[in-house]
């Protein structure tokens, strides 16, 4: 029970990566408030934490929409009684040659992940100072860091987010509050559909996959949620400004 009586929002938690954080979360006795787009799978993501005995809620959320993100944050201290973690898990990822890329899809790629994070932190760093302070989680990509062909916008969209959890963890450190970064490589999860798309299909991805990863195979959502947990519990008291990789050894 390495969360027991944390508070955490996760916010885009409904599917993937972050479903699975809802799990090892619950597992590990945290209480939480779940925030998505897609109600469906958030009320899913709710029942499955409160089958698990821990205090669980959810509430809509457009990451784009600064005052949905606000009306988020305030909901779970409100629930809660107070917030110790809040973990963004949010993304959109579309792939395209540069010189037919659409601009209202960059805009819309960096509407998701990089101003999706800025709400969060925005109204998230006020709500964890009133707590005395806790741990405030990105997630970024591999891609932010190497990137591939047709995956500029991503790859820049997660770059800043890389960036700005650098900074904020010097802005926030004062308060007491730890900002880290995940970043997952190849994770077996449909948000990556269009990169495997662009890289002509399954078969041709998972070729790539055993070329580039040591480990020689994808990861699962199972296996990137502990990290999220490390960097909510006090095992990592001492962690801040870093980007965790779970990857399978691929950035070397």
């Amino acid at each position: 029970m390495r969360l027991s009586g944390k508070r955490a929002l996760l916010i885009g938690a409904a599917t993937g990566i972050g479903r699975a954080c809802v799990e090892d979360f619950a597992r590990n006795g945290a209480s939480l408030v779940i925030a998505d787009i897609n109600e469906a799978a958030m009320a899913e993501a709710v029942e499955l934490a409160r089958a698990q005995g821990v205090v669980a809620h959810g509430i809509a959320c457009d990451v784009g929409d600064e005052a949905s993100v606000r009306d988020a944050v305030a909901f779970a201290e409100k629930q809660l009684g107070g917030l110790d973690t809040l973990a963004f898990f949010a993304g959109l990822m579309r792939t395209g040659a540069i010189d037919t890329f659409e601009a209202a899809t960059w805009d819309a790629i960096f509407n998701v992940n990089a101003r999706g994070t800025f709400f969060a932190a925005k109204y998230g760093a006020a709500a964890l100072r009133r707590a005395g302070g806790g741990s405030f989680i990105t997630t970024s990509s591999l891609a932010g860091l190497r990137g591939a062909p047709g995956m500029t916008a991503y790859a820049a969209a997660k770059g800043a987010v890389i960036a700005f959890t650098t900074a904020l963890a010097q802005e926030l450190a004062p308060s007491n509050i730890r900002v880290n970064s995940v970043l997952p490589g190849w994770i077996d999860t449909p948000f990556n559909n269009p990169a495997i798309d662009h890289m002509g299909g399954a078969r041709a991805h998972g070729e790539i996959v055993q070329r580039i990863v040591p480990l020689g195979r994808q990861g699962t959502p199972a296996e990137v949620a502990p990290m999220y947990t490390f960097l909510a519990s006090e095992e990592s008291r001492y962690i801040t400004a870093k980007s965790m990789m779970v990857d399978g050894g691929m950035a070397h």
